[in-house]
Formats: C-alpha cells, sequence, structure tokens
C-alpha cells in the first residue's frame, strides 16, 4: 500500500505528495472525492473500478470506465499487470494529521 497527501488540484489533475517527499500527479479521476490535505491509500488488489494494465516510458497505464490514465509507477502500490487498485481516502489519518499540524502550529505560535 501507498499512502499520499493532495497537496493541490491543477486542472484535471491532483498533485499528490508521497510518503518520501516527492510530488506526483495522478487524475482527478481517481479520487473525486478528495479535498487538499487528505490522506489517500492506493491499494491493490482489492475490488475497484480501476485496473493497472502496463508500464511504458516510466509511465503506469490504468483503465478505467472512461478510459485510459497515466500515472507514476511510484504510486502503483506494487501492483501487476491486471490486478485492480484502490483509490481511498482515508478519513482517519487525514482527521489525525490535520490534528498533528493544528497542534504544532498551536506551539509555534504560543
Amino acid at each position: 500500500m501507498a499512502r499520499v497527501i493532495v497537496d493541490r488540484f491543477e486542472g484535471e489533475m491532483a498533485v499528490v505528495e508521497t510518503e518520501n517527499g516527492k510530488l506526483q500527479k495522478i487524475p482527478g479521476i481517481f479520487i473525486p472525492d478528495a479535498h487538499e490535505g487528505d490522506c489517500v491509500d492506493i491499494i491493490t488488489g482489492k475490488v475497484s473500478r480501476f485496473y493497472f494494465a502496463s508500464i511504458d516510458n516510466d509511465m503506469m497505464t490504468i483503465l478505467t470506465p472512461k478510459g485510459k490514465y497515466a500515472m507514476s509507477p511510484e504510486l502503483g502500490a506494487d501492483a501487476r499487470p491486471g490486478e485492480p487498485i484502490l483509490f481511498n481516502i482515508s478519513n482517519s489519518q487525514t482527521k489525525k494529521r490535520k490534528t498533528k499540524i493544528k497542534t504544532l502550529m498551536g506551539e509555534l505560535f504560543e
């Protein structure tokens, strides 16, 4: 499983921060209900409407009901071709992260 944090949206793309601090873009269709600051778990082997198809030229092709989309294989959560990929907004992790940030900000501005 990979976990990313939504940094911002640029048109149809979501810019996400990976666990190692890199910024990557993923199509917003994968996380239509996400907001800036949300934690998103990318999980393979779960029932989903998105499927990993292939890797070409260092881009991972994902099949969706609306067509093919590409994203960095780093976000693929160790998927294999043909496996479903689930993009799940983790409300509990998002809440935990926002609480931690609020606490840090409070300590900084006391």
